[in-house]
């Protein structure tokens, strides 16, 4: 009986002493951001939005549950305007796709939409209009971030820019 007595208290004077060695490493709950649209330049690969057709935003990111994240949110910042346009996403809007969690929202340019943002110093010009389509031209930037905040209260942030194009075939 005593050699029993003995080796649990010292099993747990070793399971005391480790537990004090022990660090929890919590891995990240959201990671891997990934944004795109549904037009993308030939010559760069570069993800750009149409301003004058249906323009759909997809971005996705790794996350091991959905019931982890309390909230999703998009801000859309147009470059030289400096206007921003910031949105809650509901969480049912999301997808599941093998271990990523995926939106896909169509976008609305203009007043009350996705500011974009002349480059540089441009300033509004007049418009001539002519029967032939003009070729596509950069009309702005767009910065895209989303923010996931997990129950737990950590953010995790990504960005992407877009330029924005007008006159898109």
């Amino acid at each position: 009986m005593g050699r029993k007595y003995l080796l649990s208290a010292a099993l747990a004077g070793l399971a005391l002493g480790l537990s004090g060695c022990l660090v929890l490493v919590e891995s990240p709950a959201v990671s891997n951001f990934r944004f795109d649209s549904n037009w993308q330049r030939q010559d760069t690969g570069a993800y750009v939005f149409c301003s004058n057709r249906e323009t759909l935003m997809r971005y996705r990111f790794r996350a091991p549950d959905s019931s982890l994240i309390q909230r999703i949110e998009e801000r859309y910042e147009g470059f030289a305007s400096g206007k921003d346009y910031t949105e809650d996403r509901p969480l049912g809007q999301l997808s599941r796709e093998g271990s990523d969690l995926v939106f896909v929202g169509r976008l609305t340019f203009g007043q009350g939409g996705i500011p974009q943002g002349q480059p540089g110093e441009l300033g509004p010009q007049s418009i001539v209009v002519t029967p032939i389509t003009p070729p596509p031209s950069s009309t702005g930037r767009t910065r895209v971030t989303v923010t996931v905040t997990t129950i737990s209260g950590r953010n995790y942030s990504s960005s992407y820019t877009y330029e924005v194009y007008s006159n898109c075939p």
